[in-house]
């Protein structure tokens, strides 16, 4: 523990954001592929960071037109709440590592080497918030999109991966 701050604790925290992020994204392209209605939607999502696939859902909600008003406010509103979770995942992850004044610099090891970092109270606690406000965005666009287009829209994109037998993100087009 170095001023208040457990290194662990720390690295807990940012790996929950990660593994938060990371599921907010396979939210964020199952939605894709049931806003575009087809399972080849797949083909392209996984080229898309989650900034791109939040714009081009919101775009998609707003051009269905058999959604109903409230259930497109809904998945819209849960978009909104994942933009508003990724800009402050982003923040945290790549921003909040400048030495500030007062920060006291902590050494983080790995297998890969060290390196230096600002560590506050404020970050580990920031850290938690996010990660929980990220799962949180990712929990309401799923039930905002079940409430849009019923159950099963998340299986669409799963469909050309199950066919191909293999992640298409990975494939080169073989």
């Amino acid at each position: 523990m170095i001023a208040g701050v457990d290194v662990d604790e720390l690295q807990h925290a940012l790996g929950g954001i990660v593994l938060e992020a990371a599921y907010m994204e396979r939210v964020l392209r199952a939605a894709f592929s049931a806003l575009v209605g087809s399972k080849y939607a797949a083909v392209v999502d996984g080229r898309l960071t989650a900034s791109a696939l939040i714009e081009d859902c919101e775009r998609l909600t707003s051009y269905r037109r058999e959604i109903p008003a409230p259930a497109k406010d809904a998945v819209l509103a849960a978009l909104r709440a994942c933009h508003e979770a990724n800009r402050k995942r982003n923040r945290v992850i790549h921003d909040t590592w400048a030495t500030r004044r007062g920060n006291v610099l902590v050494t983080l090891r790995s297998e890969r080497g060290s390196h230096e970092v600002a560590v506050t109270a404020r970050t580990l606690a920031e850290a938690c918030q996010v990660a929980d406000q990220v799962a949180d965005a990712a929990e309401a666009l799923k039930a905002a999109m079940t409430e849009a287009l019923g159950s099963g829209w998340e299986l669409i994109e799963d469909q050309v991966r199950r066919e191909l037998d293999h992640d298409i993100s990975t494939d080169p087009g073989s």
